[in-house]
């Protein structure tokens, strides 16, 4: 029974921390997410300050 028990326990301990390891995956994507999004905004404003300059001349 003693046996049964710990194997339960060492399984759940297991999933605890598998259910952790996601969490932090979900939480850290989240923001790389919002950050790339601001790159790419910021990367496109750039280029398209630099083509309105070259067409334009000044």
């Amino acid at each position: 029974m003693f046996r049964l028990m710990r194997k339960a326990q060492s399984t759940l301990e297991y999933v605890i921390i598998l259910a952790a390891i996601i969490g932090a995956v979900v939480a850290l994507s989240a923001g790389i997410k919002s950050r790339l999004g601001a790159s790419y905004n910021s990367l496109g404003d750039k280029m398209q300050n630099k083509i309105e300059t070259v067409n334009f001349g000044g």
